[in-house]
């Protein structure tokens, strides 16, 4: 391997990501007027919608709002691209929370423009960006440095932010704790992850990604920090969609990597098990087996980080500038 991966931007970015964390939620600028805008008597549906990392983020926060035993209205989660240029079916009450580090993403600035129901709340790292201006609600998200081109701060920064906008929604106080906490969680975990022995090759040339419950949205964004970072085409499933349609095209050389909750999943066990007997490599990742389980995506991302840089660099690439940087620029920012 040619260097070390806590050498990248990349990783810098995510030893910074503890602190942006603590102080996205302390600071909780703008969480209660997102909250109150979501839960207005008028409300009947809020649709969460971001591309990418942020529309994991999306799902991950209509996975923990269907745990709310009374909900005061309906969560759902939609692609960026079925909002867009008008294509998504509006009903009453329906109000938008657009998720995006950056507030330029297209597809919901499209949305905005061809009508989405105002006002308009968002999740954004920038205010004055074109989506942060144009909400009328706007919760903030800390991000002290992106060296990389792929999210570590403004993604797990997006989905405690939510997570403590469904706490003021719902009244969950358990929630709201483990939010308020989630920073001093993670530390730990990014700490064990630069200190893990590099992955020793060889370097595998397709993989499947695999998570139960809130590990689901952890396993996708595994799979996309694998394709953004390490360039190879990996498929992220809820756990159950691993075992089946994830085993169709394992092969020896594969990879498979399994994202834990909080508690012992045999699924998840079940899962590991079929995919090995296609020949795949099994990585487990690690988490934190005591915070909330809705907290998964998160406590997941130093062991996704790390796996993801040192593939990246047994093959010899940039983990900070991919070749796809400039296509994904043209298509995603207006």
């Amino acid at each position: 391997m040619s260097a070390p991966r806590t050498d990248s931007g990349l990783w810098a970015d995510l030893v910074l990501t503890p602190g942006t964390l603590t102080a996205t939620t302390s600071r909780a600028e703008g969480f209660d007027d997102v909250a109150a805008l979501l839960t207005a008597p008028d409300v009947r549906r809020v649709i969460v919608t971001g591309n990418g990392a942020q529309w994991h983020v999306a799902l991950a926060l209509w996975l923990a709002w269907l745990q709310v035993p009374q909900p005061p209205v309906e969560v759902l989660a939609v692609p960026g691209g079925l909002v867009a240029r008008g294509a998504f079916p509006w009903r009453d009450g329906d109000r938008l929370l657009a998720l995006s580090s950056s507030g330029e993403f297209r597809d919901v600035i499209e949305a905005i423009d061809a009508g989405a129901p105002r006002p308009i709340a968002a999740i954004t790292a920038n205010a004055g960006s074109t989506i942060g201006r144009a909400a009328e609600a706007r919760a903030l998200v800390v991000v002290d440095t992106l060296r990389a081109r792929t999210h570590t701060q403004g993604y797990a920064g997006s989905l405690v932010a939510g997570l403590a906008v469904l706490a003021r929604m719902s009244g969950d106080r358990a929630l709201a704790h483990a939010v308020e906490d989630a920073g001093g969680r993670l530390d730990p975990i990014v700490k064990a992850a630069a200190a893990l022995p590099p992955h020793p090759g060889p370097r595998p040339h397709a993989g499947v990604c695999v998570g139960t419950g809130p590990a689901w949205p952890a396993a996708l964004h595994t799979a996309l920090c694998l394709r953004e970072v390490s360039i190879l085409p990996v498929d992220g499933y809820e756990t159950r969609e691993g075992a089946t349609t994830g085993r169709f095209a394992t092969v020896p050389g594969d990879i498979a990597v399994t994202v834990p909750g909080p508690h012992p999943d045999p699924l998840l066990r079940e899962a590991a098990e079929v995919l090995a007997e296609g020949g795949a490599q099994v990585v487990a990742l690690a988490g934190d087996p005591g915070a909330d389980p809705r907290l998964a995506p998160v406590m997941a991302l130093p062991h996704a980080v790390a796996l993801s840089v040192d593939l990246a660099l047994l093959a010899k690439l940039d983990p900070d500038a991919p070749a796809w940087a400039g296509a994904y620029d043209r298509t995603s920012r207006r």
